[in-house]
């Protein structure tokens, strides 16, 4: 876990990491969630409501949005971050369990007086396909 002070953190700063998405992990975030949803669980029901384009049920968005948090929380600025706000959340592609995941943050803007930094943030896909998308705030506590 990084623990970068505000200061730190020039524009233009940015951070990675990679996540394996399996099956386990839908299991937990539908028993979290509560979402039984038959896309999230059911093979030949995704296929079939998506006209053959989805080969398999679909991970949950914000299951892989979640990973938005451990950029912040992790990555940057790590262990003295507090997210404001996810803006802007976007999802482009469907996510499958097996998939590999990178995501990218980088750091666009700082407002000085609130220690808050301005994150860009996407999820790639193991094919190079952007999943999601969105802009963060976060608070950088030290």
């Amino acid at each position: 876990m990084n623990e970068f002070l505000f200061d730190d953190i020039p524009i233009g700063f940015e951070q990675s990491f990679s996540r394996h998405i399996d099956a386990n992990m839908e299991t937990v975030f539908r028993k979290l969630s509560g979402d039984e949803n038959p896309l999230h669980r059911d093979d030949e029901f995704a296929n079939s409501v998506s006209g053959g384009k989805f080969r398999q049920h679909v991970s949950y968005g914000m299951m892989t949005a979640s990973l938005y948090s451990t950029l912040a929380g992790v990555y940057i600025p790590g262990k003295y971050s507090l997210i404001h706000s996810i803006d802007k959340l976007s999802f482009f592609s469907p996510v499958y369990a097996e998939d590999d995941l990178t995501v990218y943050g980088k750091v666009v803007d700082k407002n000085e007086a609130l220690k808050l930094l301005i994150i860009k943030a996407k999820i790639i896909n193991q094919d190079g396909r952007k999943v999601s998308s969105a802009e963060m705030k976060v608070y950088v506590l030290k």
